[in-house]
């Protein structure tokens, strides 16, 4: 009788671990994935942070719940609608509570050359399919931050998938933890900046993970700081009442490459593109656009 006690709780043991899987977003598991408001904000100047907050059963469906919250460069931080994760031996799956249905993401422990066909998890103009193709073009090891990982080089079919072209085990996407349009948009949120859980602490950039640029003014405040002339090859100033005390430019790499107390500023030095003026006044903060010339 304990024998087969023994042997039902490990059974039991078992199923579980497979329905909810040990290796993809395992509970407290963390992502960070950089955002720029949709191009209106400086590149990386905001993100989106993503945790497994618990496991939860849905029409007989064992779940994993992921928290989200979005944190834009107006200072809001928000909670949007979470994500509800389903693994099932090696395949991770979205699940959509509305619709009742779920849709594959990825799937591990794959071999070289095999065709895998995922599904599109939401609405898009990209393609009028619900499912898109990828090949396993190759499987290799990669290291982050001392951490080696499977990556799942893709050769895409379809006009829908991953920019980066491979997601990786454990993290999931790399450019963003779902799929996107393979088009090129330079709007478009990511890539990742960190995951993290219980046995790997990744930073996959050079910047805090929470790194987060913000305005605390409201637009009529911002209206009244006018940079002129724009575009320019050289110098502009900066005209407003306000008093400001620091000025900084900074590249699309979100990298400061100017920085000055004066209103009237010289740019003939940098290369030709679109920069983001960070003003710091009276407490506030202000984001304006130059384009150089």
């Amino acid at each position: 009788m304990k024998i087969n006690i023994f042997i039902t709780a490990i059974l039991i043991i078992f199923q579980i671990a497979q329905a909810f899987g040990q290796n993809f977003a395992p509970i407290g598991a963390e992502w960070y994935y950089s955002s720029n408001a949709g191009g209106a904000a400086p590149p990386d100047s905001e993100y989106y942070y993503l945790i497994v907050e618990k496991d939860t059963t849905i029409n007989d469906l064992n779940l994993r719940k992921i928290k989200r919250i979005y944190c834009s460069y107006q200072g809001d931080s928000v909670e949007v609608s979470p994500y509800l994760i389903h693994e099932s031996g090696d395949t991770v799956s979205l699940y959509d509570q509305e619709k009742q249905r779920l849709y594959k993401l990825f799937v591990f422990n794959v071999s070289q050359g095999d065709t895998l066909v995922l599904d599109v998890p939401y609405e898009t103009y990209f393609t009028e399919d619900s499912t898109y193709r990828v090949v396993i073009d190759a499987i290799e090891t990669a290291t982050y931050d001392g951490t080696v990982l499977n990556k799942y080089v893709l050769e895409q079919l379809d006009d829908f998938g991953w920019f980066s072209g491979y997601y990786l085990e454990k993290v999931g996407g790399y450019e963003w933890f779902l799929p996107l349009g393979l088009t090129i948009i330079p709007e478009a949120d990511g890539p990742i900046r960190c995951y993290h859980d219980s046995d790997i602490d990744i930073n996959f950039t050079s910047k805090e993970c929470d790194y987060w640029i913000f305005t605390s003014m409201n637009d009529l405040q911002a209206d009244k700081f006018k940079l002129y002339p724009n575009p320019t090859s050289d110098n502009f100033q900066i005209k407003t009442d306000f008093r400001i005390d620091n000025i900084e430019i900074i590249d699309n790499s979100g990298n400061i490459v100017l920085q000055t107390d004066k209103n009237d500023l010289n740019i003939s030095s940098l290369t030709s593109g679109v920069y983001f003026v960070r003003i710091y006044s009276d407490n506030q903060i202000i984001m304006k656009k130059i384009v150089k010339k």
